[in-house]
């Protein structure tokens, strides 16, 4: 990792059903460009705020742990990204 580089985190959000959706933790990398999905939480109803602390607690270990873009290789686009991270992950 380059410690010059730069990620811009975007949140991508699905509806599973109206009980549950997932938030895509997404990475666009700059100025390399490319997106990475570092993550995929699930969230259900009603919404636990305990989940949602460490949902963002487990995001932020992640990046600190590994470069987004180690954890797996970068796509054109955020949809391209998201669909390998689902391919992947079997979701």
């Amino acid at each position: 990792m380059n410690s010059n580089s730069l990620y811009k985190l975007i949140n991508v959000f699905r509806r599973l059903s109206k009980d549950e959706a997932v938030i895509y933790r997404c990475f666009e990398l700059i100025p390399e460009q490319g997106f990475v999905v570092q993550s995929a939480d699930r969230i259900n109803l009603p919404v636990d705020m305990e989940d949602m602390r460490f949902h963002e607690r487990q995001l932020w270990e992640l990046f600190c742990e590994e470069a987004p873009d180690q954890r797996g290789v970068p796509s054109a686009s955020i949809e391209e990204a998201i669909a390998a991270f689902d391919a992947k992950f079997g979701n």
